[in-house]
């Protein structure tokens, strides 16, 4: 990972906006999320997004939710929805990501579901539902060569032990080059997953984690530190090699000491 001041002439390769407290990371969040969408719609027709899980993005989505529900129908039909995981459980089950994002922010926010693509965590064949999604990227975003599809927007959390999306410590880019999405075999302590693949993650245009609390303090310090092997540090590096930034938008709680070594610090 490139300190920024090494960086001359050149887009910050890691951004870190640090909000005061969660309800400002929310609502202000939220704002500067939905005014990118719409400077990308001026610029094309589709604008493609994928979403995290887990528990932190809940006000994140809600306050999101808010402005997206006056929205003409016309205008939201222009954005097109993805996860980056999903837990292997069915779509109503109280793990599954596509429950929270669908009560948080598709349903308040009036979202047709004909503009969302959901992984489908109960199908048992895990292999061969991430090859389906595989085929979901590529028909929607397009085409696997030259380049392989990209989402324009990825919004992705961080965990306490640096996972991301649901590749943990221990794998690496390495471990499946040749694939947009992995099925992930369980463990004692979590049930299986399907998840876009690091060179997904990397593809796509910008990368957003959204990381509350100062339980997140420790690991970020190791994330935003330029060595290490821990998923998201991986994430970082495979866009880093396409010229694509990362950003983390953050509370004050979260935001560890001497941060500013490996990033550029902006505080809204």
């Amino acid at each position: 990972m490139a300190k920024l001041t090494d960086i001359e002439g050149s887009s910050p390769t890691v951004l870190v906006r640090v909000f005061p407290a969660p309800k400002p990371w929310a609502e202000k969040g939220a704002e500067a999320l939905l005014t990118r969408i719409s400077g990308l719609m001026n610029k094309k027709n589709f604008v493609s997004v994928g979403l995290s899980g887990g528990n932190t993005p809940i006000p994140f989505y809600r306050a999101a939710a808010k402005k997206i529900s006056s929205w003409p129908e016309d205008r939201k039909e222009r954005i097109l929805w993805f996860f980056s995981d999903e837990r292997c459980v069915p779509p109503d089950h109280e793990q599954s990501n596509y429950r929270m994002v669908h009560e948080n922010l598709f349903s308040p926010g009036k979202i047709s579901e004909a503009t969302v693509f959901r992984i489908h965590g109960e199908n048992s064949h895990h292999d061969r539902e991430a090859l389906r999604y595989e085929k979901v990227l590529s028909d929607t975003l397009g085409a696997f060569l030259p380049h392989p599809p990209s989402l324009d927007i990825l919004l992705l959390g961080v965990g306490p032990d640096g996972h991301t999306a649901s590749l943990f410590p221990g794998t690496s880019p390495e471990d499946d080059r040749h694939r947009l999405v992995v099925a992930v075999p369980p463990s004692p302590d979590r049930v299986a997953r399907i998840s876009l693949s690091y060179r997904s993650l990397g593809e796509a245009g910008t990368r957003i984690f959204l990381v509350t609390g100062r339980e997140k303090n420790a690991i970020l310090g190791d994330v935003l530190n330029p060595e290490g092997l821990l998923p998201t540090q991986w994430v970082i590096r495979e866009a880093e090699m396409k010229d694509h930034p990362s950003e983390f938008w953050i509370d004050q709680e979260a935001c560890p000491a001497g941060a500013t070594q490996w990033a550029d610090i902006r505080r809204d």
